[in-house]
């Protein structure tokens, strides 16, 4: 009993706990604060301090004939995963699969081969579950390299390569997870430019938005911190938010669940755009941020903003500049810089971390809490 016992506080251990006033969940929520608004910073140093490791490991995987790409992680990692799923396959033309670690390690690592590239992203870079499934992609023959904005990390260093995302993650995860995804799309490009004239073309375009980035995250942070304080004093007292995107989108409305669960610190759910209109997903007065950053999802993201109207939802609709077709429908059109469906993840991300932490501010000021769920403990 008394090895369960042990077992279960490794388990809940979480230096913070739910209640109004938790002065280290507090605290973490300023220092996950001053990391959201320096993601432009972490951004561009991570693409130009990687750049030669990420030309040579490009130059190393074409060597050994990769055919099929999985990218993994837990958690925010998993949805950089998502993030970049995309356009890692748009741009090479390889199979690339999101998977999450655990899942992969104990059921998904018996397809690879000698020619499976196997990416395993790990901020804090020892994570268990994307170390098994390094180690089982390795059991397999397959190429394993980590990512991680640790240094002297046992995910980039065990194996056979490794990314260097040049971020902190003294709060909750933000900038850690933009320049991840960032670095992967590097490594696409880099990929891809030495696949033909066709896919370096599209490379090299790519590349030149990844430059642009860093400026177009520094101006949404200033952009949209206000609207988001103002969003997040309407929606303080709710014990539910609902986060929905489509495609590499999803991605994004992983994050920003993930932030208001461990900000908040309250009940929060990212869903695949279309998942939303198979089940009862929303209830009278939920709030619900829906991410429509592209064309391909434009036409379901309307029927959604019609469903939740309909239920008087509460929706933020995060949107492309100059787009209004919901305008009138949804409590807030957000209104982003027009950028490609491969990096809209990491820009339309930073809205919700802002959004993240007003939220939980006007929740620490309102004294709200979330009685009965992890209670502080000494790990």
């Amino acid at each position: 009993m008394q090895d369960l016992k042990s077992r279960l506080n490794t388990l809940l251990s979480e230096p913070s706990s739910d209640a109004g006033d938790d002065a280290p969940r507090r605290a973490r929520v300023e220092r996950s604060r001053a990391e959201m608004m320096a993601q432009g910073e972490a951004i561009a140093a991570t693409l130009s301090r990687e750049s030669d490791s990420v030309d040579t490991l490009a130059g190393s995987l074409l060597g050994r004939g990769v055919d099929r790409i999985v990218v993994l992680g837990c958690g925010d990692s998993w949805y950089c995963a998502a993030a970049a799923r995309y356009g890692f396959e748009r741009l090479t033309g390889l199979p690339v699969e999101a998977a999450q670690a655990l899942d992969w390690a104990l059921y998904g690592s018996g397809g690879a081969t000698s020619r499976t590239l196997v990416i395993g992203l790990s901020s804090g870079g020892n994570t268990p579950a994307v170390m098994a499934a390094l180690r089982a992609a390795k059991e397999k023959g397959a190429l394993a390299i980590g990512v991680s904005n640790t240094a002297g990390a046992p995910v980039n260093e065990a194996f056979d390569g490794g990314l260097m995302i040049h971020a902190t993650r003294r709060g909750w995860p933000t900038q850690s997870s933009t320049a991840a995804i960032a670095a992967l799309l590097a490594l696409a490009c880099a990929l891809a430019r030495r696949m033909g004239p066709e896919r370096a073309a599209a490379a090299q375009a790519l590349s030149a938005e990844l430059g642009r980035l860093p400026a177009l995250v520094d101006a949404v942070t200033a952009q949209f911190d206000e609207p988001a304080r103002r969003i997040a004093q309407e929606f303080a007292a709710a014990r539910i938010i609902l986060f929905a995107g489509a495609g590499p989108h999803w991605g994004a409305a992983g994050f920003g669940a993930a932030k208001v669960k461990e900000l908040g610190p309250i009940h929060a759910l990212a869903m695949p755009l279309e998942e939303y209109h198979h089940y009862r997903s929303q209830k009278t007065g939920d709030p619900l941020f829906l991410i429509a950053p592209d064309e391909a999802s434009a036409s379901r993201a309307f029927d959604t903003a019609l469903v939740s109207e309909a239920l008087d939802g509460r929706t933020v609709a995060l949107v492309p500049a100059g787009d209004r077709r919901l305008a009138g429908r949804v409590e807030a059109l957000w209104e982003l810089p027009v950028v490609s469906a491969d990096l809209a993840p990491i820009l339309y991300s930073v809205p919700l971390h802002l959004f993240a932490y007003h939220f939980a501010s006007a929740r620490f000021a309102a004294g709200l809490g979330y009685p009965g769920a992890f209670p502080e403990t000494s790990g």
